[in-house]
């Protein structure tokens, strides 16, 4: 069997954060590839950290940890030609990788290509200057045209490694890989979806017209452009105006000092909370009257699905690879067009059986995704390890 080395940097923390989207999938493979018996070592960059759990999974394991503390010394570990293989969940630092050994990494999507910017994402920064420099970029093509020069550039060096293969989160992704890079040949991508846990607990029994006292849309990652907060609240203000939404409120996570607050019209309606913990994002999922999804981009998109799964109806964005993610369990609607969100959150409010038909069409997409991710992991576990 080919000798693997697993790239465990991309578990560790980066300059963004401590816990991460990537991290968190690279930890998902790690544990499953143990628990299939798989023999491989483990590099890890001794200056970050790794949170105490998935280090004891490593001592448990009994996996030897090659420490790395740059990316020179792990190339130079692997042209030392003890690796067969060097699979990455996080690749997108090795473009400029030449080891002999086998290089397998996980595209999770093509942001950087897709959506180089947008109208507003002047409005997420903090700093004068940057909101100018921000909608000046907005409004210049040629700036843009030249940003996603860039972003191509490298990733079309990565795609391009010798001797690689790509596993991708969705098929999306897979056909905007073969869209932005025809030379690529298709059998070198393999889809997989994401792993994911859902927030379900044993004892959640929601029923499907159950809602929190005072009823409320649920909102996530509100500081965060891509995942186009400010469309939305600009259109519940505009739902409020017209006192169309009586007695609910809209909670938004990863808002807290949102750079736009000021604009908000109807301050008292809104509820804009930091990062929560785990626990509390259940409860919030759990108790949501409906939870809305406008992302501009996703390589796959969890946050859907985890609210499916606590029997939450799903208002969510059509772009990119959320329809296929979601299938037929959400109302959907254009990310760019708040009218259009507008007309979906009328429609829950208004329409109780479409509430209900799309909690129950949710429970069953979670049901076949999670039927999906069992028969794929051992599948996606021997594309790695046995692969030649």
């Amino acid at each position: 069997m080919p000798k693997l080395l697993f790239d465990g940097t991309a578990m560790q923390s980066d300059q963004r954060a401590t816990f991460h989207g990537g991290g968190e999938y690279a930890k998902f493979i790690l544990r499953a590839a143990i628990s299939c018996g798989y023999v491989f070592d483990v590099a890890l960059n001794p200056n970050l950290f790794l949170d105490p759990e998935t280090m004891a999974v490593i001592d448990n394991s009994g996996k030897k940890i090659v420490n790395v503390r740059t990316k020179a010394e792990l190339y130079s570990v692997l042209d030392s030609g003890i690796y067969d293989i060097f699979y990455s969940a996080l690749p997108y630092k090795y473009y400029d990788y030449s080891s002999k050994a086998r290089f397998i990494g996980v595209i999770h999507g093509l942001r950087s290509l897709e959506i180089v910017w947008d109208k507003y994402k002047h409005k997420y920064y903090a700093s004068s200057l940057k909101r100018i420099v921000g909608w000046c970029i907005a409004r210049s093509s040629i700036i843009k045209n030249e940003l996603r020069r860039r972003q191509w550039k490298k990733l079309a060096q990565l795609i391009n490694v010798h001797n690689s293969m790509f596993i991708t989160v969705s098929n999306h992704t897979k056909y905007a890989i073969l869209n932005f890079f025809p030379e690529i040949q298709a059998r070198r991508i393999h889809v997989f979806y994401s792993p994911f846990d859902t927030m379900q607990k044993d004892n959640d029994n929601k029923e499907g017209t159950t809602c929190a006292v005072t009823p409320f849309f649920l909102l996530v990652s509100g500081n965060r452009f891509e995942k186009n907060t400010y469309r939305a609240i600009k259109a519940f203000d505009k739902l409020l105006d017209n006192n169309l939404l009586s007695g609910f409120e809209v909670v938004v996570t990863g808002a807290e000092n949102l750079p736009f607050a000021d604009e908000i019209k109807h301050k008292d309606r809104f509820k804009l909370l930091p990062y929560v913990t785990t626990e509390r994002l259940r409860e919030l999922y759990s108790n949501a009257f409906c939870f809305v999804y406008p992302s501009l981009n996703e390589g796959f998109g969890y946050p859907p699905i985890l609210a499916m799964s606590v029997n939450t109806p799903v208002i969510a964005s059509s772009a990119t690879s959320i329809p296929e993610v979601c299938g037929n369990a959400a109302l959907y609607f254009s990310p760019e067009n708040m009218d259009d969100l507008c007309n979906r959150i009328l429609h829950i409010v208004d329409d109780e059986e479409k509430r209900t038909e799309l909690i129950a069409l949710g429970k069953e997409r979670v049901r076949f995704l999670q039927k999906k991710q069992s028969s794929d992991i051992s599948k996606y576990i021997g594309l790695i390890f046995d692969t030649h």
